[in-house]
């Protein structure tokens, strides 16, 4: 059975939750959003270990209750995302991990992933790299000033999710390539566009949501207290 590494990139602020906490260490339902994504990893019998990349003055991390644990790897994340990424393909290099195996890349403030995605994307036979997505079901409109201009076919449209699964050193020189060419990077999938790759899309879930906005910490805990209802 493989097995691969995590990498969870967690530096960020989360600007648009407002409030003064970092929305990955907001609760739900009395545990962290940041905890309860390290869980799902932890979890699943073809992880490795995680790392996971906080400011360097983070103050919250000494509390996670994966703090301590065996298979979770602290370090320092950078400025922005990539930088924290990068950093994080640095750590797994120092820990010897074969420059062409394949890791994963999961957002912090996705806690809902399931285990049947992550087997999905993990058992996905695909040279060029993976990552979850699902198929746009809107319709989706161009617009001018806020004047709806065009309609975009939709059937052609994926709205990306994590984790993002690539080989090791390839995601470090594609991230390192839109660095060094002062290219903005949302994804992963997005730095290896840009050197020729097609990563395949697997479907994942619509539950699957990033928290972004106050709004998402709500769906988050409803899809939360279903979940354990249903167990």
């Amino acid at each position: 059975m493989t097995q691969f590494w995590v990498i969870i990139p967690a530096a960020g602020v989360g600007k648009r939750m407002g409030g003064n906490i970092p929305k990955q260490y907001l609760l739900l339902n009395e545990r962290s959003v940041l905890d309860i994504t390290i869980g799902k990893f932890i979890d699943h019998p073809q992880i490795a270990g995680v790392v996971v990349g906080v400011s360097p003055e983070d103050e919250y991390w000494p509390h996670s209750e994966w703090s301590t644990h065996p298979q979770v790897v602290r370090y320092d994340g950078g400025e922005e995302r990539s930088d924290t990424v990068m950093n994080g393909l640095q750590v797994l290099m120092a820990l010897g991990v074969p420059d062409e195996d394949f890791v994963l890349v999961h957002d912090a403030a996705r806690p809902l992933v399931s285990t049947a995605a992550l087997t999905r994307l993990m058992n996905h036979q695909g040279e060029q790299g993976a990552l979850l997505a699902i198929p746009c079901k809107d319709t989706l409109k161009l617009a001018d000033q806020q004047r709806a201009s065009g309609t975009v076919d939709r059937s052609v449209i994926w709205q990306a999710q994590t984790p993002q699964k690539f080989p090791l050193l390839a995601l470090y020189e594609a991230l390192f390539a839109a660095a060094e060419q002062d290219i903005g990077i949302t994804d992963e999938s997005s730095a290896m566009e840009l050197q020729g790759w097609q990563p395949d899309l697997v479907e994942g879930e619509a539950s699957n949501l990033k928290i972004t906005v106050p709004d998402d910490l709500v769906i988050a805990k409803a899809l939360l207290d279903i979940h354990r209802k249903d167990k």
